[in-house]
This record gives structure tokens, sequence and C-alpha cells, in this order.
């Protein structure tokens, strides 16, 4: 197996801290901001690692605070996202960019859509958690094991490290989720790639041991999400798989409510893995940013 192929990796100091951040694909493509699942890192790209090139845009993915690259900063909220996101811009010389974010990074992608109106071309939630502090019930329709997971972060820090430490360290933590998957999930999950790609971020995204996994559940469960989702005016796109146990498709609906322009795409059969439809979103958010940046005037992607 090969090594990543990503173009480059610089670190970028933000206003509590510094996060990592990976640019792969097309350099002269529209840019891409990828928020990563939960627990993730940013080795963990749409599509896979070729995913970028494929379809033929400049993505920069980061690693959330405490994963990776990224060192913790406790107190962390998922409207830091939209700080992040036009960090990375900033240092890609983009005005316009879109945001994608996949699992857990849902909702961050969905803050920076929101929070930066007039710089995100286009929103993509590819099997993005439902608005959880939005009036969505996030633990509805969920397995029973994400259900104690969210309660424990809903008691608080404490009581989300007790839970997360006692399922076993590093990947082992993810097995009682691994065996409730569909059929579409474990085929994905065979592949020798993605086998490849699947172990190279595990070992990533628990460099800092739990850290990040407990800042992202506190901030997506517990802590105030503060913006607004009628300020998401972009296009949108909303992809969730019909089979999937891990982020069912009812919060792809919750997310419909709250942004009734946007499209809903259900993958029937589809599991969380939808590895073989994210190019495709891929290229519908270049699509998006540059029939953006033409009717803007922007020379910039």
């Amino acid at each position: 197996m090969t090594a990543a192929p990503w173009n480059q990796q610089f670190v970028l100091h933000t206003s509590a801290g510094s996060i990592r951040v990976r640019e792969w694909g097309d350099p002269a493509g529209p840019l891409v901001v990828f928020h990563h699942g939960t627990p993730s890192s940013s080795i963990a790209v749409p599509g896979g690692w070729d995913g970028p090139s494929a379809a033929d845009v400049r993505l920069c993915s980061y690693d959330r605070p405490g994963y990776g690259g990224s060192p913790s900063t406790p107190g962390r909220t998922v409207a830091d996202a939209a700080e992040w996101s036009a960090r990375i811009a900033d240092a890609c010389g983009a005005d316009l960019f879109a945001v994608m974010g996949t699992s857990g990074g849902g909702p961050h992608a969905v803050a920076a859509a929101a929070l930066l109106p007039e710089r995100v071309t286009a929103l993509c939630v590819d099997v993005g958690l439902g608005p959880a502090r939005l009036g969505f019930d996030a633990a509805s329709r969920m397995v029973d094991e994400t259900v104690a997971e969210i309660d424990a972060a809903r008691r608080g820090e404490n009581a989300l490290r007790e839970h997360l430490g006692s399922l076993g360290p590093g990947t082992d933590a993810l097995n009682d989720w691994m065996a409730r998957l569909p059929e579409s999930d474990r085929e994905v999950l065979g592949r020798a790639d993605v086998q490849h790609e699947e172990a190279v971020e595990a070992t990533e995204w628990a460099v800092h041991g739990i850290d990040g996994w407990v800042e992202d559940d506190l901030a997506l469960f517990s802590r105030e999400w503060a913006f607004d989702t009628d300020d998401v005016r972009m296009p949108t796109r909303l992809i969730y798989g019909g089979a999937d146990v891990l982020v069912p498709a009812s919060h792809g609906e919750a997310w419909l409510e709250l942004i009734p322009h946007a499209e809903m795409h259900l993958v029937p059969g589809g599991g969380h893995w939808l590895r073989d439809h994210e190019v495709e979103a891929l290229r519908w958010c270049r699509g998006k940013a540059r029939a953006a940046a033409r009717s803007s005037g922007h020379v910039r992607h």
C-alpha cells in the first residue's frame, strides 16, 4: 500500500491553539474544507485518499483539537469550526469555498456555513449527526451504544471519560458499534485499500487518547452550538444511507426541516460508509463553487 497522497500539510494557529491541516487533490481546483467524523482525523477524506483528485477539487482536511496533529483545546464548540474553516481558506488564498462534513463533522460543516454565509458556496452533510442542540433528539433511533454515549456526554466530562474509557483502548472502543453494521458497510470495509486507510486513521485519532472524542461529544451534546440555520442560504446537499445504524436517515430529515431548500439524497441499502457516493458529492461541491465564483466575479477559487 502507498502512503497517503496529500500535497502538503501545515499547522495553523487559532484563537485557542493550533490545528494541523492537510491539502489533497488539484491545487488549482475549487477549495472544499472537510470536517472529519468522530472519532477520526484529517487522514480520512471523502471518497478515500484518491477521492479529491478524482473530483478535481482542492480539499483541505484538518484535525479537530484533540485528534492527530492538533493539541487539545478544552471547551471548544461546534461553532469554532467557522474560525477554523476561515483560517484554512485564508491560508489557501481562497475568498470562497465549499464545506463538507461527515458523521460528527456534519454539524461542524453546518456551523461554518451558517456563520460564514458570504464565503461558503456550498454545504454537503454526509451521514452527519442531526441538529442535536437545535431541538432534535439525537438519541432517537440510535443503537444502545450511542444512546449510552450521548447520555454520558450530557452528564458531563467526568461521566463521559469514564464511559469512553470503559470501552477499551483505541479501535477496541468501537467494536460494539462495528458488530451492528449492515452488509453494505461490511462490503466497503472489507476492501483492501479501505482497510489500509482505516488502519492509518485509527493510529492517528488516538494519538491523544480519547481527548478528541471527549471534546467532540461535549461540543455536540452538551455545549451550545451558537449558530442559526436560517443563515444557511447556499446550495445544500444531505446524503444518508437507508440502512445506516450509526447515524440514521432521520438525522438528515431533521436537517431538512431546518434547511428546507436542501436536497436530500437517500442511498437505498447504504450504511455509514458511503465512499462510493462521496466523489460525486465533491463534484457537486466543485460545480456549485465554480458557479458562485462566476456570479460573484471572484477570480480566486
